[in-house]
């Protein structure tokens, strides 16, 4: 990334234990598993230093809370003193004094100053009582010296975030965002004081937190960059470069795209007339599924309903089976044709005269009603999808002048890059009124009650290669022990080391045991055997995409099922019982503190020994995941923040945006990945989803029509293969097995049910290790509290501790935070701190919402929800934001501990996080390995398992 880095921090990195060679993990070169690349993403703001009155207040926000601890462990300890001191005094003062004492304190409330000077010698006979009395005073004086320490930091940190909104590239991400937030933002960067300065400032604090701690890529407040070997060229294909940031070294590139669910809709409607659609090659909707003498079509329509998205309406249609269908399949074999020639050929094949009226009717019939369609006028993967479309209107002189207005938002749209902020919500607005005036004058009118419109997405992104894979080394060296440093990487970046190659490695079969894909890949698989048989052929995959959708739903139904339970498959029974197994290791790593052990270290050895132990059908195949890091620089710790699928992916969406170079060495890796001698092909729909965009890294591609691409839908088997005993494609021209890869970042639940099969031929990547996680529920104010541990393997942190507030006590947090007559509610917060033993610096995450039956709405809110945002029990204005960030969460929240820390720090500093791919390649079973496996429990056979 193009940033300065902040001075460098020693990182101490603990090394694995040594892998035995003769042992079952696989001692192969860690390195060799690792993708010789790195996606970097960095918050394009740093978060700011803290200052002298902020860490002031800081400091006494812990002793405030630490004070807070104190008193609770005291008052329950002293009302069992005061109960025993009854005898001491008469029975008028137990009444009129201890009781009411007692009751507070049970309570949690602070008595009434007469109570408190009606004690007398009371604390003389009860010393627990005299600490708690002086604590109390020692709190008092603490609110004190908070209350003159207060204001200067609340205006120390309010000149920080006048800061940061001051900053050019955040106000231009605002401006993507909203006007009205832009007009905050600029409200906040001139430092206003008013009314509604201060209303606002909950919502744009949360923002600047957003785009200083949050690394997730929109607009401006993350940049994108590259870490790999060095490579000649850094021609980048990109819109707009921009002056740097402040403290920055390179210039990042602006890639700003049109919203590819306007140009969906605008297709859409351009092809409702009937001279173009006609003027197009057309094709069969699917292949045709021939049962009883009647044959199955499958058809599908995207719709804009407004949005990002676009929402697929599916249908089958049953028509007569017919010789003619037959010869028009034979027509269409070699791609899509104009109708006139498709009528020609399909009544020459008939033996009828090519003015037939009968199979023109035929023919007109059939487009009609949808099961011949059109082909895209424009690929849908186009880099100027407008401008392509202009240049196909203007074949007819009378779509001239739309061409032109084609063409004037293509150049509106590209323009968008060099917009300074606040010149940008005018210019998104005009982008907004020319689309709602394009997609009505050509039919298809904006729904009046449709979000509004997203008209274009962009990406700040550094296309330089910033970082070689591997530390230099001196001669006669071993590179993997020596630690050397790295040069020329970006701020705040950090290659892997050898340690965390190793445990990445070793982390692999772990991932896969809690990978809710290799599940789905079992049902699919018995699903299947179910409809064909051991061994079974389906012909026309779309046929199996309800299937397929089933899969996914049942295996999300059934992750939690134990292994005993009579609903489960019989194929997954051992996986059940293995993650029983390491979910039965990590609470015995929990020691003596059982369920409420702050953090569990993983056994090692089990760990690495886990590859040998999985069923042998998980393996059959390679894999490859994408690691989400984040290095922990105090600790030593990476920290694992997510384990998704890999293939490139989360490369693929920026490299028309990187080097040449970097797409080559990212299908060179993944062909690497497949295996030697694979055949693969990709799947790339786009869906209205601009992040759907990215190009072709294999030699083949899978479309509907081979007008585009190497392979159709039609040129495809679906198999069961009997010695693998998985689900795979393959080639029905010659045999050959092929691997599918899907490489978009939209939920295959989000696109055409029929391309289920394609999109999960590679399902790994839906990894969740908290079920490895024992819950502990505590009891608080309003209900319970559910509290989960740190989670390690090695130096990795698998899962960060975690306290889930259900709305009861999120309700009663609230009222306290509104009780609190003080502007900052500093007692209250320490309280809830001390009562829950909050760490000082959280990420507020929603709760997530039960399942509402349909996997498709379950997406779309969690979409919805609010996003996570960082949290600071030690920064002053935070505190005043609390109670209006908490009331975004009416159904509770989850809190988690914020690894690394963001805020305290004497540097400002960016947050980094880089995304590692490793591959594990595919495993035959020996007999060696059979022979040293230990023997799966036995389970009882099932109809369409084995």
């Amino acid at each position: 990334m193009p940033y300065s880095a902040p001075p460098a921090t020693p990182v101490r990195v603990p090394q694995p234990d040594q892998a035995d060679p003769a042992g079952p993990y696989d001692p192969a070169d860690p390195y060799d598993r690792t993708a010789p690349y790195t996606l970097v993403r960095t918050t394009v703001l740093p978060y700011p230093a803290e200052t002298a009155p902020a860490a002031e207040v800081r400091t006494l926000l812990a002793r405030l809370t630490a004070l807070a601890a104190q008193d609770a462990a005291l008052r329950a300890a002293l009302s069992d003193d005061l109960f025993a001191a009854r005898a001491g005094h008469e029975e008028q003062f137990h009444r009129q004094v201890v009781l009411p004492l007692r009751r507070a304190l049970h309570n949690g409330r602070e008595p009434r100053p007469a109570l408190l000077g009606r004690l007398g010698a009371l604390p003389d006979r009860v010393p627990r009582l005299a600490d708690w009395l002086a604590l109390r005073e020692l709190r008092a004086r603490l609110l004190d010296e908070l209350g003159a320490a207060v204001p200067p930091a609340l205006t120390a940190e309010r000149a920080a975030l006048a800061g940061l909104c001051r900053s050019p590239a955040f106000a231009r991400a605002i401006a993507l965002t909203s006007a009205d937030l832009l007009r905050a933002v600029g409200r906040a960067g001139r430092g206003e004081t008013g009314r509604r300065a201060r209303k606002e400032e909950a919502s744009v604090l949360r923002h600047a937190l957003r785009a200083s701690t949050k690394t997730s890529p929109l607009s401006w407040f993350t940049a994108v960059g590259w870490a790999a070997e060095p490579v000649a060229d850094t021609a980048a294909t990109a819109t707009a470069a921009t002056e740097p940031e402040p403290g920055s070294t390179t210039p990042l590139t602006s890639v700003v795209k049109e919203n590819r669910t306007l140009v969906a809709a605008l297709t859409a409607a351009l092809l409702d007339e009937p001279r173009r659609r006609r003027a197009l090659p057309h094709r069969m909707t699917s292949t045709a599924r021939v049962a009883d003498g009647r044959a199955r079509f499958a058809r599908a329509e995207a719709l804009f309903a407004g949005g990002r998205y676009l929402v697929t309406r599916e249908d089958e249609v049953e028509v007569a089976a017919r010789p003619a269908l037959d010869t028009l399949a034979a027509v269409l074999a070699g791609g899509p044709l104009a109708l006139g020639t498709l009528t020609a050929r399909l009544a020459a094949g008939l033996g009828r005269t090519p003015d037939d009226p009968a199979v023109a009717g035929f023919v007109d019939r059939l487009a009609d009603s949808g099961l011949l369609m059109p082909a895209e006028p424009v690929d849908p993967q186009h880099p100027a999808p407008l401008l392509a479309l202009a240049d196909w209107l203007r074949q007819w002189p009378a779509d001239a002048v739309l061409a032109d207005r084609l063409t004037r938002l293509a150049h509106d749209t590209r323009r968008f890059a060099d917009t300074p902020a606040a010149e940008r919500p005018a210019l998104l607005a005009t982008l907004a009124d020319h689309w709602h005036e394009l997609l009505a004058d050509t039919g298809r009118a904006v729904p009046p009650d449709a979000a509004p419109l997203t008209t274009l997405t962009e990406d700040a992104v550094a296309p330089v290669p910033l970082s070689p894979r591997r530390p230099p080394t001196a001669p006669d060296t071993d590179e993997r022990t020596t630690g050397a440093p790295y040069e020329d990487r970006p701020a705040g970046y950090d290659p892997l080391t050898p340690a965390d190659h190793a445990a990445l490695s070793e982390l692999t079969p772990l991932a896969e045991l809690f990978d809710l894909g290799h599940m789905m890949s079992r049902i699919a698989r018995d699903r299947f055997v179910a409809r064909y048989g051991e061994g079974g052929t389906c012909r026309d995959p779309w046929d199996f995409g309800a299937d397929t959708a089933a899969a996914w739903e049942e295996s999300g139904r059934l992750v939690a099922r134990p292994s005993d339970d009579p609903e489960l498959p019989a194929g997954l029974v051992e996986l059940a019982c293995l993650r029983e197994e390491f979910s039965a290791l990590a609470r015995a790593a929990a020691g003596p503190a059982g369920d409420t052990a702050p953090a569990i270290v993983l056994p090692a050895d089990p760990v690495r020994a886990l590859a040998a132990r999985l069923p042998d059908w998980t393996a059959a195949r390679p894999l490859s995941y994408s690691h989400f890091v984040q290095r922990v620089h105090d600790d030593g710790l990476l920290c694992v923040n997510h384990v998704y699928g890999g293939w490139g992916r989360f490369t693929s969406r920026f490299l028309d945006a990187m080097p040449v170079s970097a797409a080559a060495a990212v299908g060179e890796r993944v062909r690497r990945g497949l295996g030697a001698g694979a055949r693969a092909a990709q799947v790339r729909p786009v869906g209205g989803f601009n992040a759907n965009l990215h190009p072709l890294l294999l030699a083949e591609e899978i479309g509907p029509d081979r007008g585009r691409t190497a392979l159709a839908e039609a040129d495809l088997d679906l198999v069961h293969d009997p010695v693998t005993d998985r689900l795979r494609f393959r080639v029905r021209a010659t045999g050959d097995p092929l691997d599918v890869l899907y490489l978009g970042f939209l939920a295959p639940i989000m696109l055409p049910g029929r391309l289920g099969p394609f999109l999960s031929d590679h399902p790994a990547g839906v990894v969740d290790f908290h079920p490895l996680l024992p819950r502990h529920a505590m009891a608080a104010p309003g209900g319970q509290v559910v509290r989960t541990p740190r989670l390690r393997h090695r130096h990795l942190v698998l899962a960060r501790r975690r306290w889930h507030l259900g709305p009861g006590v999120l309700d009663a947090l609230r009222a306290d935070l509104t009780t609190e007559e003080r502007e900052v509610p500093a007692a209250t917060v320490a309280r809830w701190r001390a009562l829950l033993d909050l760490p000082e610096q959280l990420f507020l995450h929603t709760v997530p919402r039960p399942p509402a039956g349909r996997a498709v709405d379950d997406f779309v809110a969690q979409l919805r929800a609010p996003k996570p945002q960082a949290l600071d029990l030690g920064n002053v204005l935070h505190l005043r934001c609390l109670g209006s960030w908490l009331a975004r969460h009416p159904q509770g929240v989850v809190l988690e501990e914020a690894l690394p820390a963001f805020g305290g720090r004497d540097q400002p500093a960016h947050a980094v996080e880089s995304v590692i791919e490793t591959y594990r390649p595919a495993r035959r079973r020996t007999a060696d390995r059979a022979a040293t496996r230990p023997a799966a429990p036995p389970v009882p056979r099932r109809g369409g398992t084995r």
